[in-house]
Parts: structure tokens; C-alpha cells; sequence
């Protein structure tokens, strides 16, 4: 999966929230708070390997990037 991919799954899963007195731009920026939260936790949870071949930060700090541009 894509940076983007996984960008846009994220801002979707958070999207089908019901936020019944919430008007729409509102929960569009809901979302995204979310997601970036999200995206926050995984790349504070992932210990930086020097040297490492699988550049997971790397991977999730494009997400996050992608998805402050929401």
C-alpha cells in the first residue's frame, strides 16, 4: 500500500464517523485531526533503526505529510 493509499484509508475510516450535529467541513477537519493522531501514535510507537532497509518512519511521515494537505 501507497503513502497515499494508506493516507486516504485512514481519512476514510475516520469519515464514517457519525457526527450528527456536526456540520460537514467541520467533520472533514474532525477526520483529519484524527487520522494525524493516528499517524503520531504509529511513528512514536516505531524505534529508528540506523541503517535499516525498511524505512517504516520514513513511509509514515509521508502519510502524515499527505494527510495534513487534506
Amino acid at each position: 500500500m501507497t503513502p497515499l493509499q494508506k493516507a486516504n484509508e485512514l481519512f476514510e475510516k475516520y469519515m464514517k464517523f457519525d457526527f450528527n450535529t456536526i456540520v460537514n467541513s467541520t467533520q472533514r477537519q474532525y477526520a483529519k485531526e484524527c487520522a494525524l493522531i493516528a499517524v503520531d501514535e504509529v511513528i512514536k510507537s516505531k524505534p529508528k533503526e540506523p541503517n535499516s532497509y525498511n524505512d517504516t518512519n520514513g513511509y509514515w511521515k509521508e502519510v502524515k505529510m499527505l494527510l495534513e494537505s487534506f
